[in-house]
């Protein structure tokens, strides 16, 4: 029998900061035999339940229907249970309209007094001196979904844990066919204000337009995705889901860094009666202005690095293809869906719900408030004025005259 290539942490951890295009990583977490060389793999659903106790923990709450618009994050209602009470919940039959989802909580914030959990993974195979210290978990079931959205800073390695979660993947070439916004204001998270969770036929329509790439995949336990810097993704539970990643910092991120210091000045300074946040995100012109500041300096010690290394050395940088080729029994290509494997993906999206969040009759809990009719929050010109300063071509433009005023040429 042929030696499998097994690809070792040094490559790794090269190729994560290489590719340019997502890959899922196949049997990378499981040793000779298979079995699975983390722990938090190899606990079951019950034996998880156990391992949290009666922890309580706040679940994000939306609705299996229709909408106009994303059922964006903050405007959901929160509910706050245990994991085995979010167990019970998501296999009964009786509230199958909601989705619950935990999303994006830092487990050393939420699970500091337990150390089994947080001790249960490790990066260590991907080269990557992280572990759950510094990985953030996401717990949701049937329809719970992050929406459409890309991250400024660096990228993005994510395990699936229990269950099944799709992920749509967009070229960076998409974003301004994806008609970005920040509104609602999410730190370093620039949303699509399409709603790929039930998206109209307009949507779907637009969407089938999109000039780069789109890939789907759907994620099984032990799979680890890479998500390169600038890929739009949106995420969907199929059923009930745990998973866990780590972002990892790039070269590039001191410019991104800047980037987002200037939104938030915009946000910070004429944005602040039009983005909805439950925690304070506001502060005064001083410490913006001193961000800014801060982000320019490191731009300005990144670039002086950047020159020095390329003077040094000249790598060999790795593709998707190849790292493909070269290790096939690890590293699994997304291929790039076709416009009618889009159209039904989207179709199926758009019809599957009868009713629509504004028919939902709540006793307990209202349905969530969109954003268009939030006429308390924000006017639609005062969100578009928005919108056009924080564009991320306008934003761009911003910061290369401002690197060039304030250190000349680069």
């Amino acid at each position: 029998m042929e030696k499998m290539n097994i690809p070792n942490e040094e490559t790794l951890k090269k190729v994560i900061f290489d590719l340019q295009e997502p890959v899922v990583f196949n049997n990378i977490l499981q040793d000779d035999n298979g079995k699975f060389i983390w722990k938090l793999l190899q606990w079951n659903l019950s034996e998880l339940g156990n391992k949290f106790g009666d922890m309580k923990l706040p679940f994000r709450v939306g609705y299996n229907s229709k909408s106009m618009h994303p059922q964006w994050e903050k405007q959901c209602l929160i509910e706050t249970m245990t994991f085995n009470e979010f167990l019970e919940k998501s296999n009964s039959s009786v509230n199958n309209n909601k989705w619950y989802y935990f999303d994006y909580k830092y487990m050393h914030e939420w699970i500091q007094d337990k150390p089994d959990l947080l001790n249960s993974l490790n990066w260590h195979r991907f080269g990557i001196e992280k572990d759950g210290h510094d990985s953030t978990l996401w717990i949701g079931n049937k329809g719970a979904h992050t929406n459409c959205h890309f991250d400024s800073y660096g990228c993005n390695l994510v395990a699936q844990i229990h269950g099944r979660k799709q992920w749509i993947l967009l070229s960076p070439n998409c974003t301004n066919e994806l008609h970005p916004t920040r509104v609602p204001y999410e730190e370093s998270t620039i949303y699509s204000e399409y709603n790929f969770f039930a998206p109209t036929i307009a949507e779907e329509e637009s969407i089938l337009k999109l000039s780069g790439k789109v890939k789907s995949i759907v994620l099984e336990m032990g799979d680890v995705l890479l998500v390169p810097k600038g890929w739009w993704h949106y995420v969907e539970s199929l059923n009930l889901t745990v998973s866990v990643n780590v972002w990892l910092p790039l070269q590039t991120d001191n410019e991104s860094r800047l980037k987002e210091a200037l939104v938030q000045l915009i946000i910070n300074r004429i944005g602040k009666k039009v983005c909805d946040n439950r925690e304070e995100t506001h502060c005064s012109l001083s410490e913006s202005m001193k961000i800014l500041e801060n982000s320019l300096l490191e731009c300005k010690k990144t670039d002086t690095e950047k020159l020095s290394d390329r003077k040094r050395f000249k790598q060999m940088v790795w593709t998707a293809e190849e790292l493909s080729l070269e290790y096939p029994y690890f590293v699994k290509l997304l291929p790039n869906l076709e416009r009618s494997e889009l159209q039904d993906l989207l179709q199926l999206k758009r019809e599957r719900f009868l009713t629509n969040i504004d028919e939902i009759q709540e006793t307990n809990i209202p349905a969530p408030t969109t954003s268009i009719n939030n006429t308390q929050l924000c006017s639609q010109l005062s969100k578009d004025i928005v919108n056009t300063l924080c564009h991320p071509d306008i934003i761009d433009k911003v910061a290369d005259l401002l690197l060039k005023t304030r250190y000349g040429n680069q």
